[in-house]
């Protein structure tokens, strides 16, 4: 099932609508958030995705990790 979800890039201005799929991994939606803005940022390999103010494993499935519709997560450079 389809989750609208509003993803903000850190360096970037504008933040993005991204339709993931509840199966999709933590790290699928980093790179969905970063293809679409890659026009505005410039990829990177290390990235931490920010949910309800908690760093996610990136192994975890958006359902696992608890995403639900028009919620919003924010990728930032990694360590």
């Amino acid at each position: 099932m389809p989750i609208p979800l509003y993803g903000f890039l850190q360096g970037d201005t504008i933040g993005l609508l991204i339709v993931a799929e509840e199966n999709e991994t933590v790290q699928d939606l980093a790179q969905q958030l970063q293809d679409g803005a890659s026009i505005r940022v410039a990829p990177r390999e290390k990235v931490q995705v920010i949910y309800q103010e908690r760093v996610l494993d990136p192994k975890l499935t958006l359902v696992q990790a608890g995403f639900e519709a028009l919620e919003r997560f924010d990728v930032i450079c990694g360590e």
